[in-house]
């Protein structure tokens, strides 16, 4: 079998990778490892970020290029590759149009999240997503594009520094793939335990992974193998907490859920505070805070307050309520409860291992293993400040402080670093060019999506919809600077 190019990984980034080029003209192979194409950017995101989008015009929505590529540049200290930023800006607006013309189409929203209400709006949500990427798919296969599922690549061939051919396993039979280019597209690793393990700076027993389970680096691994660059900046997109039972990965409780996306007192494993609790409102900030301690952390409550959510709703918002109600088009409720049956979701999560239980601070400092005294004080001291009505240790908004935590029983639910996945490894340029350690670029191997390096720093941006947004745009620029190589050589 013979191609121009092979796209390894059929998600937003190889799809979108394998039809520009298509596109362009070139004879494009996409290989996909699962029997679906679609992966993160389809059965994870539900949008992507865009700027100064036809719809952002529409609405008079006040936000330049510049002003984007700005905040990230100012995020990231200064530490991003500023062409592929900038290439990234460039290109969002023209993918949004493109996406709609292949049926793929989106709305301008409001941002997802409670503070970021007074950002911009940047946030595109897709419109019937999953018909919407058949119908991109289907223009690649009409193309003349060949979808191979179930396929994972192996291996780039090379002679004399010229890709040649990709090898290949598709469904237990080896095949080879003659080829001039290869884009790289498939999520990065955090499906390898091996990989996170040597990459994460907190236990891996104390991360729970939304990531992609088919991502475990294969791209990586080959364009290692190949001479490039394979773990430059690799950095785990932390995204807010989760409550979870080690024992069963099943195990969900919405109302313990639902605790876990407000403010309430935080405590590390020293029993200390060690951030300011309304940064739940903030996914990727939240995700970070939790990150840097270790991993994990839990939230504390009493039985006044329990007794409180049984019968009454509190008038705190959840921090997730907003990205669900744009999804059902309900109006937002800026309430958490009633919970009538919060006494058996929490007996629930006491069986699970997630919720602790005791009748004095000092006893639950002993069921969740931190310092009986470091507690002790951290709650006696949480209680003043509540009495007081403002957080003058580490300035929680004046209305979350009401709650005391004084009543006995008392809880305590443990929370988990979550992520979304990978970002990372392979150094690439703005053309997404893989590139070696000496900086130079490796002839015909392209790296988009979360296999690329050079948008983030050490942390995934807050600005909405951004990692979607890079995954496609990455892939449209992989795209048509892969076909021109292709046509020359």
């Amino acid at each position: 079998m013979n191609f121009d190019i092979v796209v390894v990984g059929a998600g937003a980034s190889g799809i979108s990778a394998a039809l520009t080029a298509s596109e362009c003209g070139a004879k494009v192979a996409l290989l996909e490892k699962g029997d679906k194409f679609g992966g993160a950017g389809m059965f994870g995101a539900q949008g992507l970020f865009a700027v100064e989008s036809r719809a952002q015009k529409e609405a008079g929505v006040k936000y330049s290029l510049k002003d984007a590529y700005e905040e990230i540049i100012n995020y990231t200290h200064h530490s991003s590759n500023a062409l592929m930023v900038k290439a990234i800006l460039e290109e969002s607006a023209a993918t949004i149009d493109w996406m709609a013309e292949l049926g793929l189409e989106t709305e301008l929203v409001t941002n997802t999240q409670e503070v970021h209400q007074e950002h911009p709006r940047t946030y595109h949500q897709f419109i019937d997503k999953f018909n919407g990427f058949k119908r991109v798919m289907n223009k690649f296969l009409e193309s003349g594009g060949v979808l191979m599922t179930e396929t994972s690549a192996e291996e780039i061939v090379q002679e004399q520094g010229k890709v040649t051919a990709v090898k290949a396993n598709r469904k237990g039979e080896e095949i080879t793939l003659e080829t001039k280019a290869v884009i790289l597209a498939d999520g990065g690793f955090v499906g390898n335990k091996d990989e996170i393990k040597r990459t994460l700076a907190i236990d891996p027993d104390d991360l729970y992974s939304m990531g992609e389970r088919k991502a475990t680096g294969d791209g990586l691994q080959m364009l290692k193998e190949a001479g490039g660059v394979s773990d430059y900046k690799r950095i785990f997109e932390n995204h807010a907490t989760t409550v979870y039972s080690k024992t069963d990965p099943k195990w969900h409780n919405a109302r313990l859920f639902d605790l876990t996306n407000i403010p309430l007192l935080w405590v590390n494993r020293e029993g200390k505070r060690f951030t300011n609790e309304d940064v739940v409102y903030d996914f990727a900030l939240w995700g970070d805070s939790v990150y840097q301690i270790g991993g994990y952390y839990y939230f504390l409550f009493d039985q006044a307050t329990v007794d409180y959510l049984r019968q009454q709703a509190l008038d705190w918002t959840s921090s997730f309520e907003r990205t669900f109600r744009l999804l059902d088009k309900k109006p937002m409720t800026y309430q958490v409860g009633p919970y009538p049956q919060l006494d058996q979701d929490l007996n629930e999560g006491i069986s699970q291992g997630a919720v602790f239980k005791a009748d004095s601070i000092q006893k639950l400092a002993e069921k969740i293993a931190v310092d009986p005294a470091n507690l002790t004080a951290t709650v006696n001291r949480y209680n003043e400040l509540v009495v007081e009505g403002k957080d003058m240790d580490l300035y929680k908004d004046d209305r979350f402080m009401t709650l005391l935590v004084k009543e006995g029983p008392f809880y305590a639910v443990r929370a988990n670093s979550t992520t979304l996945g990978t970002v990372g490894g392979a150094l690439v340029n703005e053309h997404f060019e893989a590139l070696n350690v000496k900086r130079q670029v490796i002839d015909g191997i392209y790296a988009v999506g979360n296999d690329a390096s050079g948008l983030y720093d050490s942390s995934y941006p807050t600005i909405e919809g951004l990692s979607n947004a890079f995954a496609w745009n990455s892939g449209r620029i992989a795209g048509r600077y892969a076909s021109a190589y292709a046509a020359m050589n």
